[in-house]
């Protein structure tokens, strides 16, 4: 393989691990467009800083969100910390589960909890946090946040940030032409919410409604409008995916086996390693022009070109990297619990914001 060969394979391994990366440099005129910045109220003077270890550990934090303007677009449904380790030639992926209750800054010297999915959407919402301090506002600030939010259960900083909304992650997997995953467990939904039906009355009249709302809530109310799910079902093995159908394979809820976050996170993780697999595959740089522009649309990262570029160019090759996955569940570290206002949630085992059997947790094994 010649040398560009080989920059192009690095290139686009990042790509698909992480949604984007480092081939954005060949598109400047494209990439500019979702790397987002400090303000310059924010801005400090430059410090000399020391050349970093090329061989060092990267952190770069992953979130995924539904987008649109309905309630909760901007909640992030997936959170995966991804750890590079360039001199063992691995890479690790953390999960987070979105109900970690979490301490977050909603104004300039006051916290509040929230479940860990709400530090993107209310760094976005600078009109109902308006005092924020001011590395926590605009889509800057939504990366900040997160990436601070993951700090204080992990105590790991992450250096970066990638987020995607999922119209933009379906329409990647198609532009793959699909991906081929391995399914870690067989499972079946019969809740799959139908786009555009979350409202149908399903033929009930207004007082049926009533009289339904008044006795039961929660999936039991759900359950009672069948018009408005579909029922999706997986088998354990390799499975080719469309984008349509990866979707619901990552954000299935429902099924009796394994529906909870922790069995999401397993398929996060799955169809990780399906795109980078796909990704080396691709052929060649034409080839991936409109994937590009695609993620463009779709996509906001604080990974500047310079960066992108040094992380491509820090190792030979990505080809030979293992991936290994982790999540932090009710197995190891957190305990299920209830907010003062009823809120479904998770913890530290310890107790309420006690990070440190997740940080010992993750120190021998992260």
């Amino acid at each position: 393989m010649n040398k560009q060969n080989r920059l192009f394979t690095k290139i686009l391994f990042l790509l698909g691990l992480f949604f984007v990366t480092a081939s954005f440099a060949y598109f400047f005129k494209i990439y500019k467009n979702v790397v987002v910045t400090k303000s310059r109220t924010t801005q400090t003077t430059p410090q000399p800083t020391p050349t970093p270890d090329p061989l060092r550990i990267r952190n770069i934090l992953l979130l995924g969100y539904a987008g649109g303007d309905h309630d909760g677009a901007s909640l992030t449904d997936t959170i995966i910390l991804a750890r590079i380790y360039p001199k063992d030639k691995k890479i690790k992926l953390l999960s987070i589960p979105r109900d970690i209750w979490v301490p977050l800054p909603v104004s300039k010297g006051t916290t509040q909890h929230f479940k860990i999915n709400h530090a993107f959407a209310i760094g976005l919402d600078d009109k109902k946090y308006p005092n924020k301090d001011e590395q926590y506002k605009g889509l800057y600030g939504a990366g900040t946040m997160a990436r601070d939010a993951v700090s204080i259960i992990t105590g790991i900083t992450p250096e970066n940030f990638i987020a995607i909304n999922f119209q933009g992650f379906k329409t990647i997997v198609d532009e793959l032409g699909g991906i081929t995953v391995n399914v870690p467990y067989t499972f079946k939904d019969n809740y799959y919410p139908l786009q555009g039906l979350e409202n149908d009355p399903c033929e009930k009249s207004d007082d049926d409604i009533k009289a339904l709302t008044a006795t039961i809530s929660g999936d039991l109310l759900d359950q009672q409008f069948a018009c408005r799910y579909e029922t999706i079902d997986f088998k354990k093995g390799q499975t080719a995916l469309d984008g349509e159908t990866a979707l619901k394979f990552v954000r299935s809820r429902h099924s009796d086996f394994n529906g909870n976050d922790f069995g999401r996170a397993l398929r996060q993780q799955a169809l990780l390693v399906g795109i980078k697999n796909k990704i080396l595959s691709y052929g060649t740089l034409a080839k991936a022009i409109s994937l590009i522009n695609t993620l463009s649309k779709n996509l906001i990262t604080d990974i500047d070109i310079k960066t992108a570029l040094q992380i491509a160019s820090e190792q030979d090759t990505f080809t030979d990297f293992t991936i290994e996955s982790y999540s932090l569940t009710t197995d190891n570290v957190l305990t299920e619990s209830l907010s003062s206002d009823r809120q479904y949630i998770l913890i530290p085992k310890e107790g309420e914001d006690n990070w440190s059997g997740v940080r010992k947790y993750l120190q021998e094994n992260f």
